[in-house]
């Protein structure tokens, strides 16, 4: 067979994963193991994840801020806190690959679901651990979302934005969403150990973690340096061409033409001013420096001319590096993003036809398109329940003990 004819499939569609993770973090890297083809069951509170209905936003019916991390899984309601729910959870673990959890340290001991009491009986289980600030030193039990962890702790606050300017805040699952895919690539490399050797682990990855890593670049200029790395304005950038600039239409674009030399007197022809190339303020990368002001004014006011689209061609046709300070419905329209899967559609439950987000990888010989619409809260536990072998008498019977709704 040839590799035209090779129909790629579900690259984890053998592999049952159990999650008992709530909000963002947990969740959507649970939803990036079903993506691939994996059973993934959601074990909730009897009042649900909080992420349902938290912000209320519905568009034709649906949830879309739950739909982000909580498609491609089943849902169970359960009470794990009671004997026969705790029961239920030993039983998903049984032939379970992955257990996520997100609970803190306290939680999982007192449940009895802590590695270190489930590993014996489990020793081919990956329980992955996804924390707010680690599973070691003084602040593992703080409470954590990614505006805390991620976001103000990992230096993000400090280190974005013109000088004296008021903290840059984050918006909706900047930490959370990378976060997930930084705690799947440990699932993956857990997995492909386990192939080698038989064995399970513990693996771990933190909000906190996350945005260092993320921050990495200001950081290790710290570790290196012992300084802060310097919050600059579009005035004081270290090269004109490497900066941002509005069109006439309030629409920003961002250059990155880091080769200054290279790119100057191209970028002043395709622009039409000849100033930058004339005027002895400019002459020179190190005369641009002590004159950067005057020379991004000068750019600012011509691009300030004509809108983004007439700046658009101009630049593409010249092949100069930039991009389009896009916002989101540029975005969720934007066929680059269709073409990679990047934004794909689904068929939904309620809703017909409806976009999301996919995950920004693809393999050549296995598919990430196993797409299902977000579960109702405990729309699986019956069926789960029935699979782990439970009689109708004993499911009523979980029912009246509460350890199911």
């Amino acid at each position: 067979m040839s590799d035209d004819q090779i129909q790629p499939k579900p690259l984890l569609k053998d592999l049952k994963v159990v999650e008992m993770a709530t909000w963002l973090f947990g969740p959507m890297s649970a939803c990036i193991l079903g993506e691939m083809g994996a059973d993934v069951i959601k074990i909730e509170p009897h009042e649900g994840d909080p992420m349902r209905g938290l912000i209320h936003r519905l568009h034709d019916g649906v949830d879309w801020v739950f739909e982000i991390a909580n498609r491609n899984k089943r849902s169970i309601a359960l009470n794990v806190r009671t004997p026969e729910g705790n029961e239920v959870l030993h039983r998903l673990l049984e032939d379970a690959d992955v257990f996520l959890v997100n609970l803190r340290r306290g939680a999982l001991e007192r449940l009895g679901i802590d590695y270190a009491s489930l590993k014996q009986d489990h020793p081919r289980l990956i329980y992955a651990h996804a924390t707010g600030y680690g599973t070691e030193g003084p602040d593992i039990d703080r409470p954590a979302f990614d505006e805390l962890a991620y976001w103000a702790r990992g230096g993000f606050m400090e280190t974005l934005g013109p000088p004296d300017s008021e903290p840059v805040r984050l918006v909706g699952a900047m930490g959370d969403l990378p976060s997930a895919m930084n705690i799947s690539t440990a699932i993956f490399a857990a997995l492909y150990q386990r192939g080698l050797t038989g064995q399970g682990q513990f693996v771990t990855c933190s909000l906190y973690g996350g945005g260092i890593w993320a921050n990495g670049f200001a950081i290790q200029g710290a570790l290196a340096t012992g300084q802060n790395f310097p919050r600059s304005d579009r005035y004081a950038a270290f090269n004109p061409l490497y900066n941002s600039y509005r069109a006439a239409d309030g629409k920003w674009m961002q250059l990155a033409m880091i080769q200054e030399e290279r790119f100057w007197r191209p970028f002043a022809e395709a622009i039409d001013q000849p100033l930058l190339t004339r005027d002895p303020r400019f002459a020179e990368a190190a005369d641009r420096r002590r004159h950067m002001r005057e020379a991004v004014e000068v750019i600012e006011q011509r691009i300030a001319e004509h809108p983004r689209d007439h700046w658009a061609a101009i630049f593409d046709a010249n092949d100069f590096p930039w991009a389009p300070a896009a916002d989101s419905v540029e975005i969720a329209n934007d066929p680059q993003a269709a073409a990679n899967g990047y934004v794909r559609t689904m068929e939904h439950k309620s809703a017909g036809d409806f976009k999301i987000l996919g995950v920004p990888f693809q393999l050549e010989r296995a598919s990430n398109d196993n797409y299902s619409s977000a579960p109702d809260l405990g729309e699986h536990s019956e069926l789960v329940l029935e699979e782990l072998g439970y009689d109708w008498d004993k499911i009523a019977a979980m029912k009246q003990s509460g350890a199911i709704p």
